[in-house]
């Protein structure tokens, strides 16, 4: 079945292109009358031969060497896998664009109502069509057998440099793609285009169309929409030639990569409603208050600014003017603190429906590493846990020590937290030491699995799934659309601009069927989310452990205590 789709492609685009005319002309001469150009019809198979033969031959020629070169450079490089030769061939033979299709098929289609409708002048609109078309693809057939060669030889000679300004960057903050081209040689008549689907979570199509230009050096580039939290892997740009009317393009090569990196935000956190708890240490998170007591201390006069609660009222009666007691000098004990963020997702069905949900780990994440700041400067010694993904590319767990002055790697272990299903939160919890206290910061869509914990403390920062998914969707008009205003309208209108790709059935087609798969995949989510949200939130309560919930706001976060622990398990 992986060969069917290739091998139908091949027929199609190497036989049915060429054969099309002839086979429209054959079945119209059966149910129209077409005897007033019978008598001529030797003369237009042979003009249509004539034509359309010298075309064909061309495309054959240049896709049989285009696809024994590239397929000999991947046996030199030991990457030649059973099925390569038909991918190739097929590959280099869709040459035409959907504006082609439409072309050919239009003109056929002219011929046709000519013959039957009997009306000349529409048949020589047809022809001139048919006429177009052929010839620019025998032309592309013919120029693309030499322009692939060439291009390759003007990667070793010039260069395509992808870059993003700046590469790192934090989360909301504007960042560049620029594309640099150094002597490339664009032949007169194409345009060099270039076009990556950047990540879903940029909102981004890099598209770019370069003439002569670029035979000296040409950068063009354009703004990212947006900048979400995460590491980014852009590329490789697919590059073709382009017609200048748009009936053919050839594919050069996947190069051009970029890599950029989206650090999460330190967000101011407001720790309200501490649980209630009958211990004597209050938990982790809950900020030490430090009182007046009835001690022997020294004295001195008020200042502006002291704590009226230290005022020795008898004393100052005596002395006729206000005196307090000076501050204990007794420190706060220094905890050993395991900070873990929760990025387990089951693999399978429910990865595959997260659409959306990075941007619940966003405020996840933003929490986690708030949190670090907030415990070292109380003088806590913090660790942090989390499942990242390295520059390479691998997924593991990795430990961090939080050290004063080091916000930036907090930041960069951040950026490269993952949604993943290999890793559960037990191989984070066991790194939690006897002397150590742990803090999840989590938003699970299923219970965590029960495990012996040996510190000291554990507490939850729990922020409930269905919540953070957002306010309701909109629906799919709007959403093709772009804005509510335009989706009464989106019936009558064009999605793109005149004459542009995306207006033809096909592409407009597949951007619906993308869409309405992605809200359907939402919806699924937002019911799971909804169904488990609240027996994970009961069973964590269940276990004795603090519990403290998450509400993300846009300039902080809250956290309101909700349930307290019982101490050492």
């Amino acid at each position: 079945m992986k060969l069917l789709r290739p091998l139908l492609g091949i027929g199609f685009h190497g036989c049915g292109l060429f054969l099309l005319p002839f086979l429209i002309g054959f079945v119209a001469a059966l149910f129209l009358e077409v005897g007033e150009v019978a008598d001529t019809l030797p003369y237009l198979v042979g003009l249509s031969l004539l034509v359309i033969a010298p075309a064909w031959l061309m495309q054959l020629v240049g896709v049989a060497l285009k696809t024994m070169r590239e397929l000999r450079q991947l046996r030199e490089k030991g990457r030649y896998q059973p099925g390569d030769a038909l991918r190739t061939l097929h590959r280099h033979m869709r040459i035409v664009t959907p504006r082609g299709w439409a072309v050919l098929f239009a003109g056929l289609l002219f011929i046709v109502c000519a013959l039957g409708l009997e009306w000349a002048d529409l048949s020589f609109v047809g022809v001139i069509s048919l006429l177009l078309f052929y010839g620019v693809l025998g032309l592309t057939s013919l120029v693309s057998t030499f322009l692939v060669a060439a291009f390759e030889s003007n990667l070793r000679r010039g260069s395509i440099v992808r870059q993003v300004v700046p590469a790192v960057v934090m989360t909301g903050d504007a960042a560049e793609e620029r594309f640099t081209f150094r002597k490339m040689f664009v032949p007169p008549g194409y345009f060099l285009l270039v076009e990556d689907p950047l990540p879903e979570r940029l909102a981004t199509v890099s598209r770019y169309a370069v003439g002569a230009g670029a035979r000296k050096e040409l950068t063009v580039g354009g703004r990212l929409r947006r900048s979400p939290r995460g590491m980014y892997r852009l590329g490789p740009a697919e590059i073709y030639f382009q017609d200048i009317f748009g009936f053919t393009r050839i594919a050069l090569a996947s190069v051009a990569t970029a890599d950029m990196k989206v650090l999460p935000r330190f967000r101011p956190l407001q720790i309200t409603e501490p649980p209630r708890s009958t211990l004597e240490t209050p938990d982790v998170l809950t900020r030490p208050h430090r009182f007046a007591t009835e001690d022997h201390f020294r004295f001195r006069e008020y200042a502006a600014g002291d704590d009226t609660r230290r005022i020795h009222w008898k004393l100052s009666v005596k002395a006729g003017r206000l005196n307090v007691r000076l501050p204990e000098n007794k420190e706060f004990s220094t905890k050993n603190v395991l900070l873990v963020v929760d990025s387990y997702l089951p693999a399978g069905r429910m990865l595959d429906d997260a659409v959306g949900v990075e941007e619940v780990l966003d405020h996840v994440v933003e929490t986690w590493i708030s949190l670090a700041k907030e415990l070292v400067e109380r003088g806590d010694r913090v660790s942090l846990a989390a499942v990242a993904r390295s520059e390479k590319g691998e997924l593991g767990v990795e430990l961090l020590a939080c050290q004063k002055g080091g916000h930036s790697r907090w930041q960069d272990l951040g950026a490269r937290v993952c949604w993943q299903g290999r890793h559960e939160l037990t191989e984070l919890l066991d790194q939690v030491g006897k002397d150590m206290h742990a803090v999840v910061v989590s938003s699970r869509f299923q219970s965590p699995p029960p495990t012996p914990f040996s510190g000291q403390s554990l507490t939850w920062v729990w922020l409930p799934p269905h919540h953070a998914l957002g306010p309701k969707d909109p629906g799919l008009l709007e959403v093709l659309a772009g804005t509510p205003a335009r989706a009464f309208l989106y019936l009558f209108l064009l999605p793109g601009p005149a004459g542009s790709d995306e207006n033809s059935f096909a592409a407009q087609f597949r951007h619906f069927q993308y869409h309405s798969s992605r809200l359907n995949a939402r919806a699924r989510l937002r019911q799971y989310a909804q169904m488990y949200g609240e027996r994970v939130y009961k069973e964590l309560v269940s276990r004795g452990d603090t519990v403290y919930r998450l509400e993300p706001g846009a300039a902080g976060h809250k956290l309101v205590g909700v349930a307290s622990g019982k101490g050492k398990v």
